[in-house]
């Protein structure tokens, strides 16, 4: 009889607790629902906006205009707004709901061809026995306009910040991923040609399909299996400034 109540009381301090955990779950979810969908928006309407800095690039060049400001800040907040609609996790945390995001653009200063497109608003939120709470919050994002690139911005603004590839049996460097020099060129023979190649130590103890071998213009070893990993080249990225004194691959270089 000593013990009645006590699940009463142990309910009074437990429930409480219980829903605060629960609506401040509710509460988060909320709040990071409304960030993505706040940054997606913006992303979309950066991107779109980028692609019409061409017909500003091509009127400031035919009006020999010198502004170099290529974002337009009324397209950019409509297509936002646009691509955000009537989000109701926005409504829910954001204050004044989408008119309370203040959408705005400036120019990087290393690249004038880069914008920087920033969302900035408050976010209010009812915290359960704290009440209603207000912080700042803001979403940024790089987006370059599509007005080609120079030759500086191809050769990635020096040679500090110029990644190329390199493999570990060449004397040249790649300035592309996909440069034709870089494919290993495999051809097969019949199995009779084992004893002029050395076997590969990954699959030469094991039968190949058929009575051919595999061997690349690389090495002398054969393989028995198309798939070996021997039969992998290995390709680093590394800086420019990190290969010594190769020299450009003759097709890169072109």
């Amino acid at each position: 009889m000593k013990n009645r109540g006590m699940i009463t009381i142990e309910a009074c301090f437990v429930v409480p607790l219980f829903l605060f955990f629960m609506l401040s779950v509710a509460g988060i979810y909320m709040v990071l629902l409304a960030d993505a969908h706040i940054h997606q928006s913006l992303a979309e309407a950066a991107g779109e906006v980028a692609q019409y800095a061409y017909l500003e690039d091509c009127y400031r060049k035919q009006s020999k205009s010198s502004v170099q400001n290529l974002v337009n800040m009324a397209m950019l907040n409509q297509k936002f707004r646009n691509y955000l609609g009537e989000d109701l996790f926005v409504e829910k945390v954001v204050k004044s709901g989408k008119n309370g995001i203040v959408v705005t653009a400036k120019q990087d200063q290393k690249n004038a061809k880069i914008f920087v497109a920033k969302a900035r608003y408050l976010i209010c939120v009812q915290v359960p026995f704290l009440g209603k709470k207000v912080f700042y919050r803001e979403n940024e994002m790089k987006q370059k306009n599509f007005v080609g690139y120079s030759k500086e911005e191809s050769s990635g603004y020096g040679d500090e910040n110029t990644y190329v590839y390199v493999t570990p049996e060449q004397s040249v460097y790649h300035t592309k991923r996909s440069c034709t020099h870089l494919e290993l060129t495999i051809h097969s023979e019949s199995a009779h040609n084992k004893s002029h190649y050395v076997p590969c130590h990954f699959c030469a103890r094991k039968r190949g399909s058929g009575n051919e071998i595999y061997v690349s213009k690389t090495n002398n070893i054969y393989h028995c299996n198309r798939a070996c990993s021997g039969l992998k080249r290995t390709i680093m990225r590394v800086k420019k400034t990190e290969i010594g004194g190769l020299n450009v691959c003759s097709r890169c270089g072109k």
